[in-house]
């Protein structure tokens, strides 16, 4: 098993990298104390030599924000929310899905083509679309209204649902196309019962598609998030702060800021700022890259090899007879 993953460099490495990130930041948030943030640098004399944000240094290995927070610590402590979520939301689009698909291939035919049909319809939909239509309204116009958990769990439930149709389709058509094998019907002429031909003739050739599948289902709901953060819309609620005055009209010029420091969140509250504080931009543009760059390397390594599989060691089983030597003392001879 050790010597496969390390001939899967894409696989281990990919696996690796979101596994040690997503844990850092659950370690990270849960016993460490959040940092204060630091506005103004003052030297050995106590006189002010920077003010926030301030770039790339030991100090801020990233920079800092406008209020002066060290961005890797921002990126870290935002890591949870962007890759969690996005494993968590695919990973209830796969549960859903199959449950979906699977009775679509259970149906008549007649009816499995209405649905089908209504289903393949949203192919062509955009979700990111309506995915900002239905949860704006919880994290961005009455994100005061409704407290952090409500602003994270809505748009999972709103991200889940979206896309089972389409993946329910999907897992239907997979099971129609193994169903028409040949030991399939063998199996059926034999009399094996429905769950014992899906358990043990059908689930073997699907669960690694599911796999990749699921993979896939990542790293589109890293773009999703990508999608909506530039739309303002941030997981975890929208926090709006005025920002100044205009001086002809008296209106507040106010600026959207992520709540829960989601990579998507900081790259759209910050992108004004790419051609004077450009690693304020770099930062979270450079994590969301590798983070998919990580998705991509782990969906290549399954679709271009075999899936890895545990391979139980067996039991060397022991006869109970004794073994006996014929000697020629064992005989006896008689005259």
């Amino acid at each position: 098993m050790k010597k496969r993953l390390i001939q899967r460099p894409l696989l281990t490495g990919g696996t690796l990298f979101i596994f040690l990130l997503l844990l850092g930041s659950v370690l990270y948030s849960t016993f460490a104390d959040p940092a204060a943030p630091e506005k103004v640098l003052y030297d050995e004399n106590q006189n002010a030599i920077a003010l926030a944000p301030f770039p790339p240094s030991l100090k801020f290995p990233l920079g800092s924000d406008l209020d002066g927070n060290n961005f890797s610590l921002k990126l870290l402590e935002g890591a949870k929310y962007t890759i969690g979520l996005s494993i968590v939301i695919a990973f209830g689009r796969m549960v859903l899905s199959f449950l979906g698909g699977y009775l679509l291939f259970m149906l008549p035919s007649a009816f499995r083509k209405l649905l089908s049909g209504l289903a393949d319809a949203l192919h062509y939909a955009p979700v990111t679309i309506f995915t900002y239509i239905l949860i704006a309204p919880v994290v961005l116009t009455f994100s005061w209204s409704y407290d952090t958990v409500t602003k994270i769990v809505f748009p999972m439930l709103i991200l889940i649902f979206i896309s089972v149709p389409v993946l329910s389709l999907y897992i239907q058509n997979e099971l129609d196309l193994i169903s028409k094998k040949e030991f399939i019907e063998s199996a059926r002429v034999m009399g094996g019962s429905k769950f014992h031909i899906f358990k043990k003739h059908l689930a073997p050739f699907l669960n690694p598609k599911l796999l990749l599948l699921f993979v896939q289902q990542v790293g589109q709901v890293l773009i999703v998030f990508a999608h909506l953060g530039l739309l303002k819309v941030f997981i975890g609620g929208t926090d709006v702060r005025v920002m100044d005055y205009d001086m002809e009209t008296g209106e507040a010029i106010t600026a959207s800021f992520s709540m829960s420091n989601e990579w998507a969140g900081l790259i759209a509250q910050n992108f004004q700022y790419a051609t004077s504080f450009p690693w304020m931009i770099l930062a979270p543009v450079s994590a969301f890259a590798l983070t998919i760059l990580a998705v991509n390397c782990i969906v290549y390594d399954l679709t271009s090899s075999k899936p890895v599989k545990l391979r139980r060691k067996k039991k060397k089983k022991h006869s109970s007879t004794l073994k006996s030597t014929i000697r020629q003392e064992s005989f006896e001879f008689k005259s």
